[in-house]
Formats: C-alpha cells, structure tokens, sequence
C-alpha cells in the first residue's frame, strides 16, 4: 500500500471532500491549481507553514 503524501494525492483528496460538481474542464483546472499549491506548502518549514495557518485563520479562512 502506497501511503507517500503528494501533491497530486492531496489535491484529489480535496477534491473528493467538496461538495461542488465541476465538469472535467472545471475539475482538471482545480486539480492543476491545487497540485501547484500542496507542493508551495509542502517545501515549508515548520514556522512557515504555522505561519501560513495562523494568518490562514486571521483571515477567516479555515
């Protein structure tokens, strides 16, 4: 069994927990979008990526 976190796993797992139906154009952008933003977080450090969440929550965003 294949447990290694990636972008392309992670950006899918998102995708399955929303609740928006997206046609295959819509779901290949998000999927692109949000492959390119897992990788970002996951290149922090510790202190950056709680960085990121604390300002992440400071704008309402959780």
């Amino acid at each position: 069994m294949k447990t290694e976190l990636n972008p392309t796993a992670l950006a899918l797992e998102y995708i399955r927990r929303e609740a928006a139906q997206l046609t295959p154009a819509q779901f290949l952008t998000r999927v692109r979008q949000l492959q390119l933003e897992f990788a970002d977080l996951m290149e922090l450090t510790s202190l950056e990526l709680r960085e990121e969440i604390s300002f992440a929550h400071r704008l309402g965003i959780h």
